[in-house]
């Protein structure tokens, strides 16, 4: 896809990866639809997307999680634009430790974020890219959608199911020109996401790394983005998979403090 002047729709565009993914794309001169919920940091980001080379940015607060607030958001935009080329669904959350000890408030919040929002979004843009036969999706994803994290169980969870998605997805719009594409970062630095408490484990790469492989993948999309290594994981997990359950359990188990059961 031509980047020139597309209009991309970037979700949690207020920080880390979806930050950079703005400034990477305002580089290729695209039109901007960013969405968070903190407007003022999206504003800063807005301000040097204009000055990094887009010719329209438009910043407003979205809550990917509540389906009228994904709708209009998406409807904004193509009144902005009149069409909708890219959506990039970055937002997220997470959390790490036990899953018993896993607050409800924080399970529920997990998935309206990590899924729900997903589903959200994506409902939203796709009469529009149907209807146009163009259009890219890209879901970033996590190395822990196919490498399972333990700590890291319902995330791990939501991920999976956005990658099942994706490629289900991606199969049903067969023929209708939009293509659903699945991005998965490894730990990423430069990011507030480790603050969530899933920090990440193996290699690591900063916010723009992940954010030029997000626009590569709008310029030549394909069902799956990551870096070679992450490929061999991924080939690796039928054989090793139970071992690597267990190591990385072991190591992870130093990180997450016992908790004493009330008396």
């Amino acid at each position: 896809m031509r980047l020139k002047g597309a209009v991309d729709v970037i979700t949690g565009a207020s920080s880390g990866i979806g930050e950079a993914t703005a400034y990477a794309f305002a580089r290729s001169r695209a039109r901007l639809e960013l969405g968070a919920r903190r407007l003022e940091r999206l504003n800063a980001v807005a301000e040097k997307c204009l000055k990094l080379g887009s010719p329209a940015v438009n910043a407003r607060v979205l809550d990917v999680a509540d389906w009228s607030s994904a709708r209009a958001f998406i409807d904004a935009a193509i009144h902005d634009h009149e069409r909708l080329d890219v959506l990039v669904n970055n937002a997220g959350a997470g959390w790490r430790g036990r899953l018993q000890d896993m607050p409800e408030e924080k399970v529920d919040e997990l998935i309206a974020t990590n899924l729900k929002g997903v589903i959200a979004m994506t409902r939203a843009a796709l009469p529009s890219m149907v209807e146009r036969r163009r259009g890219v999706i890209i879901n970033v994803a996590s190395v822990v959608a196919f490498r399972a994290a333990p700590y890291s169980a319902l995330y791990s969870a939501t991920k999976h199911a956005v990658a099942g998605l994706s490629h289900a997805l991606r199969g049903e719009l067969s023929g209708s020109g939009v293509k659903v594409c699945v991005v998965y970062p490894a730990g990423t630095s430069g990011t507030e996401f480790h603050k969530e408490g899933e920090r990440g484990s193996g290699p690591r790469y900063s916010a723009e790394w992940v954010a030029n492989l997000i626009v590569r993948t709008a310029r030549f999309p394909r069902r799956d983005a990551m870096v070679m290594r992450l490929r061999l994981v991924d080939l690796a997990e039928p054989v090793f998979g139970g071992l690597m359950d267990h190591a990385i359990g072991e190591v992870r188990r130093r990180d997450v403090p016992e908790r004493t059961p009330a008396s």
